[in-house]
């Protein structure tokens, strides 16, 4: 498996992936396929190039040169903001999970958010009907930090989401 940052000639990997991931995992992301299946391949190309500003960089881990999941870092710029990255949209293929895949994908976008000058922490949010990514994050070191309940609504039913944090010994 390889870990590495996206770019836009992964755009058709990664949105025939997004939509299996909106379609197996509706509970796990607040876009629905609705969403994003209109969205021409320019458009989803331009969301692979990481943001000029370094506030957006998509991470994508491979096995033989399939994509086999994603994640998104988001560093605010904000000046009030910027000591914390969030981690959003992990997401693993069924093929690939329970061997290691999310686990890699992970502390990739931790070294990441490591190497982000003055960054003190990394959040993140997950459904908390989620046991498996809850016990991921857990193991890795994230801390619970609250839920927010009836967060997200699919197909009527509402589901809470818990807050982690994982806050990081040195920032640079």
């Amino acid at each position: 498996m390889q870990v590495r940052p996206l770019d836009p000639t992964d755009a058709g990997a990664y949105q025939e992936l997004r939509l299996l991931a909106l379609q197996e995992s509706p509970t796990a992301f607040s876009a629905s396929h609705a969403d994003e299946a209109g969205r021409s391949m320019g458009e989803v190309a331009s969301r692979m190039a990481p943001a000029a500003d370094g506030s957006i960089r998509m991470l994508g881990i491979f096995e033989r040169g399939e994509l086999a999941g994603f994640v998104a870092v988001i560093h605010p710029q904000r000046e009030k903001l910027r000591h914390a990255v969030e981690l959003a949209g992990l997401y693993v293929a069924p093929a690939f999970r329970r061997r290691g895949f999310g686990r890699a994908l992970l502390a990739a976008a931790v070294a990441l958010a490591r190497s982000i000058a003055g960054v003190r922490q990394i959040r993140l949010g997950v459904n908390v009907a989620n046991t498996g990514a809850r016990a991921l994050y857990r193991s890795v070191g994230f801390a619970s930090c609250g839920v927010e309940p009836g967060a997200l609504q699919v197909d009527g039913v509402f589901y809470g989401e818990e807050r982690y944090v994982l806050r990081l010994e040195s920032a640079g």
